[in-house]
């Protein structure tokens, strides 16, 4: 069985950077198995370089790329032809 992942779904990549989209649920109260995922409420996106976290508290998948993008800096602009 796969280990769960701490950062969140995998959504993409910008140069070096990862996204990831961490969910938030509400918990289940008429579950009587512990593995009952409950009802989203929200998804937050953060940005990894590696295993840092470099960006949190995005709230859209297009603010996160918007953020890698201007981390990269013009010099890694060019190299990866954003």
């Amino acid at each position: 069985m796969a280990e769960a992942n701490q950062k969140g779904r995998y959504m993409c990549k910008i140069g070096f950077y990862d996204i990831y989209a961490k969910d938030t649920h509400k918990a289940k109260q008429d579950s009587k198995q512990k593995w009952g995922v409950g009802e989203l409420v929200s998804t937050d996106y953060v940005v990894y370089h590696s295993k840092k976290l470099v960006s949190k508290g995005n709230k859209t998948k297009n603010s996160a790329i918007e953020k890698a993008v201007e981390l990269l800096g013009t010099k890694y602009k060019e190299v990866y032809s954003l």
